[in-house]
């Protein structure tokens, strides 16, 4: 009887090359840039994680107390609306910071600058990187409004519109019970 000699120095290279053919398109699969898509795809542990992390870094971009105010992300046909109202429509201290904020937040959105969502959020938040090369395609207007203020955003371009839609999805997301997409009716 004859014996093979078997040598696992000759079988690495060809053991490494099989796990590596295996692994590569798996890998690609899962490591592709879903930026764009993490939103739309987070457990709930990681989304209440996600909100909870959002609601502490807040004080970083935001003068007002989080726990008092609620946002508003209503989508229109020509772009949305973005509201910023306390929840007791009475409060002193917060009202004026929603409405030094917002007007901060109108010229830098004016002017294609969208660094605080992006400090907050993550710098590859959804329809940001759109808005940031389209200054020239939207209007942003500001108003004030009983208990907080607003931002009206209006585009004629589809792209622009749908990435206003995108961004406000993934503020809803983000801001969870801090957050709605209608106004409620008082």
């Amino acid at each position: 009887m004859k014996y093979v000699s078997f040598s696992y120095n000759k079988l690495k290279p060809v053991l490494y090359k099989s796990i590596f053919l295996f692994l590569f398109p798996v890998t690609l699969l899962f490591a592709q840039d879903k930026s764009d898509h993490k939103h739309h795809t987070m457990s709930d542990s990681t989304l209440m994680h996600r909100q909870n992390m959002i609601h502490s870094k807040s004080p970083m971009v935001m003068p007002f107390d989080m726990s008092k105010v609620t946002h508003y992300f209503i989508k229109t046909d020509d772009g949305g609306v973005l509201e910023i109202k306390a929840k007791d429509l009475k409060d002193k201290t917060q009202i004026p910071l929603i409405r030094k904020h917002l007007k901060e937040e109108k010229i830098l959105f004016s002017n294609a600058d969208f660094r605080d969502p992006k400090t907050l959020h993550g710098k590859n938040m959804p329809g940001l990187k759109i808005l940031s090369e389209s200054g020239k395609k939207y209007k942003v207007e500001y108003e004030e409004l009983p208990g907080g203020a607003g931002l009206t955003f209006k585009s004629k371009n589809p792209t622009v519109i749908n990435a206003i839609h995108k961004w406000f999805d993934a503020q809803l997301k983000d801001h969870g019970k801090d957050a709605k997409n209608h106004e409620d009716k008082r």
